[in-house]
């Protein structure tokens, strides 16, 4: 299976005040000289528009999120894409991990995981992590592969980041990797025994998502995960 790109966390304004470029694939170029393919955003959810099936049988979701940088609208069509946005409600914090794409001069976000976050304290977390993207991807670019080359590569920096991973982040990929079902290890179980060792709930839930950011664990159902590798 192939792996997703790493997912960069950034400000809505880092997207926003970017260039768009569609050479090799959508994508922004940050006024940091950042690459933006795949985002992490975090913000507040503002506003919501549903619009039922049209014509060619396609329901429309979308939501506008705000970091205080400034807004961007999350879209997805289709029945099953659209189960993504349907409980979200508004003037909720959350976390949004998507492509970034532009139609009509909108550029806008199609999500992959849309999570609502119950601390505020995520933002400020999140702003930190920010600027550490900034500080060690600025400037730097990747020389253009096929696509084999481009798979070993991405299969190779996986396994760097997992043998990286120090601390309760890699006793947390061991937990999945133990526990790997078919249908996922929940969240709820991931929690609940690092919580019983003495960690906070929050913390737990932030280093899960960072594992679905650097693409060494997958989300298969809402709330579950698998280590990328199966």
């Amino acid at each position: 299976m192939r792996e997703r790109m790493t997912a960069v966390r950034a400000s809505i304004s880092d997207i926003v005040n970017g260039t768009f470029r569609e050479d090799n694939g959508a994508h922004v170029i940050s006024p940091f000289d950042v690459e933006l393919r795949r985002v992490a955003l975090v913000g507040f959810v503002v506003g919501k528009y549903h619009r039922d099936a049209d014509s060619e049988g396609k329901r429309f979701e979308s939501i506008t999120l705000d970091d205080g940088s400034d807004t961007i609208r999350v879209k997805v069509w289709g029945e099953e894409d659209a189960a993504l946005l349907e409980g979200v409600k508004e003037n909720i914090l959350a976390l949004v991990i998507g492509k970034i794409r532009k139609y009509d001069d909108e550029v806008y976000l199609v999500p992959e995981i849309v999570r609502e976050l119950k601390d505020p304290n995520f933002m400020g977390l999140h702003l930190m992590q920010r600027y550490q993207a900034i500080l060690t991807r600025s400037g730097v670019t990747m020389a253009v592969t096929d696509d084999s080359d481009q798979q070993t590569l991405m299969q190779s920096s996986t396994g760097a980041k997992a043998a990286a991973l120090g601390g309760v982040t890699k006793q947390i990929l061991n937990y999945i990797e133990l526990h790997a079902s078919p249908e996922g290890v929940h969240i709820k179980d991931i929690v609940t025994f690092f919580e019983g060792k003495g960690h906070q709930s929050m913390d737990i839930q932030m280093k899960v998502f960072d594992l679905v950011a650097d693409g060494l664990i997958n989300e298969v159902d809402p709330a579950r995960y698998l280590p990328a590798t199966l």
